[in-house]
This record gives structure tokens, sequence and C-alpha cells, in this order.
């Protein structure tokens, strides 16, 4: 059984029924794709975050190559001529370079049967070549995916969105590479607007650091300034339901919010600041001014999509029913920090209260 690089990250040749299987999980992928062993010959990179798929194929790729420069060294097939030619990507990866040194051959896989092409390859493995598969989500018994797992020179690299888990450290490092820090509620801001796609993840990120440039740490306005909902946002959904008493929504909101990691304290911190902004908002509207323009007197940036539900909710709520609302958040805030493993009831019970008592009626009186 090997290990990659000096990190420890996982290279995981267990016994699986009669064959040895190779799955290099998505949590250790990262780490291995740096260190990829050198008797291992075939990569299938795959999952739904097609963002990081890609990027994990060019990390192979640079390991494979070890800043190879020549242009020659990296072929690109796609799936179709591969599946039409089988013999073909053989010629390719058995071909010897005409300046020496490694070669990478990057298949996109685009849901074509390869098996034909790369099954006799597994047998006699190019001694300076790698090849590499693209591919979206396989199925875990599929055939692609059954091959590269079985064979002692191949492995399977598992690439799913990231997380609050994954997300967070991934901010800490980017803001470091642009010689920066980066305050607590800027990076959850982050965790929460961010993560369906790794690409779409470090276009918003470098974004961000070229907006702070010149700053010594990266605050909330600097996140809410630049950069946009790379992901659909589970949390100011759940936020946006509770305070238009959508029912349905907060809870299906509220669901995924959890099943992706939430925190209760940050969902329920989300909700005193939109009840904050709400309570200034109106203040000003109270005071004759219309929803744009008492928009445009507080410092929080909100995009278009954004505006629309909070000047439904605008119409909703008045000054005085948002102040009265704090202090009940900011204690279940508190019995939240105290009791953490309570968080997610204590916060779904102030979020059906909350909502409730706008659909009664009550919080616009």
């Amino acid at each position: 059984m090997s290990r990659c690089g000096e990190s420890g990250a996982a290279y995981d040749r267990r016994r699986e029924g009669e064959g040895a299987v190779a799955i290099i999980t998505n949590a250790t992928a990262d780490a291995y794709v740096k260190r990829a062993p050198r008797e291992t010959r075939f990569f299938l990179v795959h999952g739904s975050d097609e963002g990081l798929v890609r990027e994990r194929v060019k990390a192979l790729a640079a390991t494979a190559l070890q800043g190879e420069a020549d242009p020659l060294s990296l072929i690109r097939f796609d799936g179709d001529a591969v599946a039409r030619d089988p013999g073909a990507l053989a010629d390719e990866a058995y071909a010897i370079s005409m300046f020496g040194g490694a070669r990478a051959i990057w298949i996109e896989a685009q849901a074509r049967d390869l098996l034909p092409a790369l099954t006799p390859l597994f047998a006699r493995p190019p001694e300076d070549c790698v090849v590499l598969v693209e591919a979206g989500s396989l199925k875990k018994g599929t055939a692609l995916r059954a091959a590269f797992e079985k064979s002692d020179v191949a492995a399977s690299v598992e690439c799913y969105p990231d997380d609050r888990r994954s997300l967070a450290p991934l901010i800490e490092a980017e803001a470091r590479a642009a010689g920066m820090t980066i305050a607590p509620e800027a990076r959850d801001s982050l965790v929460a607007l961010l993560g369906a796609d790794r690409g779409a993840t470090r276009g918003e990120l470098a974004k961000l650091m070229l907006y702070a440039r010149g700053k010594s740490r990266i605050e909330l306005e600097d996140v809410e300034a630049i950069v946009t909902e790379a992901a659909p946002s589970s949390l100011d959904a759940t936020v946006d339901a509770t305070m238009l008493s959508d029912m349905a929504a907060l809870q299906s909101g509220a669901q995924r919010f959890f099943a992706d990691g939430g925190d209760a304290g940050f969902l329920v911190s989300r909700l005193t600041q939109r009840l904050t902004l709400l309570h200034r908002l109106r203040l000003e509207m109270e005071r004759g001014k219309p929803f744009e323009a008492a928009l445009q007197t507080q410092p929080a940036r909100v995009s278009p999509m954004a505006r629309v539900a909070l000047a439904k909710q605008a119409e909703r709520w008045s000054a005085a029913s948002a102040a009265r609302r704090m202090p009940a958040l900011a204690a279940v805030a508190g019995r939240i920090r105290r009791n953490p493993r309570l968080g997610e009831a204590l916060a779904m019970r102030a979020l059906w209260a909350l909502a409730s008592g706008l659909k009664a009626g009550r919080p616009t009186q």
C-alpha cells in the first residue's frame, strides 16, 4: 500500500471482495493530487463539482509533468474520439516524446465508453505517460469507475462540492496567499455564499483578493461589496422565507442549511443582521423615503436579486416590530453558545416563532 507524500493523504488501496480498490476520497484528494504515486499511471477524476474535477485534473497533470515546459507534453482527447478509435489512445500513450521527459493525456469522458481503449493499457501501462480521465458524476459500481478502482495502476478521485468544513480553510489559504487575514464574520459570510462549484468559488475569491489588495485584513463589508452568490445560499433563502412567513420555504431552506453542515449560531446571527437592516430601512421609510432611497443610506451592499426579497420584507415590517424582536433573538443566540448541541432545535424554534407571528399579522403592528 502506497502513501502519498509527507502530508499523509490517504492512498486508499484497500481490500474489497477479491480485488484491491484505489479510491481517493474527496476529503484527501487536494493533498493527493499534488503528490500522486509514481506507480499510478491512470486517474479517473469524477464527481458533481465540475470546477473541482477540472482543478484536480490540472493538478495531477502538473504533478505528472513536473514542470515540463514542452507544450506537446500534454495531449487532449475528447471521449468521442477515443470511443471511435480506441487504438489512437494506445498509439499516443506509448509514443516517445520528441524531446524526452514525461507526458500526460487528458480525456474528457463525455459519457462515452472508454473501456475498450483503456483496458489494454491497464494490462501494459506506459512508462513515461499518465492518462487522466475527466468525468461527471459516476455511481459506485459503474463499469468505468470499477475498472479504475480495481486496477493496481489506477485510482479513482472523488470530487464533490465544498462544504463548510472544506470552504473555511480554502478561504483562509487564499487570503494568506494574498498576504492578508480575514475576519471571522467575513469568512462565515463567504462560506454561506460559495461552494457549489470550485471554479466559481476560486473566481469569486480572486475578485475579492483584488478588491481588498493593500489591506491587511478582509472585512465583511469587502465581501458584501464584491462577492456575488456563486451558489444558491440556503442560509439567505431560510432568512428570506422567515421574514416573509413562507413556512414551506423556511422548512426546506433550513433542512438544506443544516444538512450542509450549517451552524445554528450563524443562522441566528444572519437573522439578527437582517432584522437590524430592516429596522434601519423602516426608520428611513417611515420618514418618507422610498425603499431604494432608504437602501442607499445603508452601508451594506445588496445585490439586485436580493433587493427584490428585501423590498417585500420592508413592506411587511415596521421599525418598531423589528426592534421588538431583536432582544429575543439575542437571547436565543446566547442559549446556542451555551448549549451548542441544542443549537439546531433552538434556532428552528426561533425561526418558527418569528415567521408564525408575521403570518398572524402581529410583527408589523
